[in-house]
């Protein structure tokens, strides 16, 4: 019985270090997606993009939407037949909305959307964080629709199994969330940095042309 007993504490003490390291890394990425969103504020806020409404350089097969209270960046894909590549068979598109006045972030909307038009096949995905600049992603709510039928409503993160043998919460915050935030984040400044970089190159020519004339 005390062998039994023994060998059954050293497996709970294990199982409870191996929970809380599962809970430390959770953390952390949730550390790693609010700096994404502190990085998405910051770029906003920097350029004035919310009072920018000339910008018309973005990145290839992206659309960028300037509202009175947010930003839109569509990212889409048309697939082609393999064989035949002037035939489109299928759409992917990935879109972030950010919700803004200009200085901070209130409310960040994602949407996944996936058709292949031969089969028919429809798949959506929206993500909303309600304040994405608080501690935590617990609230982040996840809806998924699949060929017109909901497979999943308004899923809380923090609802989401995240147990030793299915970390599924943490797989969704290392290799959706964070990737996603990054890749807005970088078109995001790509964006700001072309248009800014393209006026003082023109004021810089204009300044130079004058600065030569008069010498007349």
């Amino acid at each position: 019985m005390a062998a039994v007993s023994g060998a059954q504490d050293k497996s709970d003490d294990k199982y409870k270090l191996t929970s809380e390291r599962l809970d430390q890394k959770s953390k952390d990425l949730d550390s790693q997606i609010k700096n994404q969103n502190k990085k998405l504020a910051e770029i906003v806020k920097k350029y004035n993009l919310l009072k920018t409404p000339e910008v018309r350089v973005v990145p290839y097969q992206m659309n960028y939407v300037l509202g009175p209270n947010f930003i839109e960046m569509e990212k889409h894909i048309f697939k082609k037949d393999e064989l035949y590549q002037k035939d489109v068979v299928g759409l992917e598109v990935k879109k972030i909305k950010i919700y803004t006045d200009g200085q901070n972030i209130s409310r960040i909307e994602s949407q996944i959307y996936e058709r292949n038009y031969y089969s028919g096949t429809m798949h959506i995905v929206t993500i909303v964080d309600p304040s994405p600049l608080a501690e935590g992603t617990d609230g982040i709510i996840f809806t998924n629709i699949r060929n017109g039928k909901i497979i999943l409503e308004n899923k809380k993160l923090g609802e989401i199994k995240n147990t030793t043998a299915h970390p599924i919460r943490n797989d969704l915050k290392r290799n959706f969330l964070i990737p996603h935030l990054a890749y807005f984040s970088n078109s995001l400044l790509f964006i700001a940095e072309t248009y800014y970089g393209g006026l003082k190159d023109a004021e810089s020519g204009m300044t130079n042309f004058l600065k030569r004339v008069i010498k007349y």
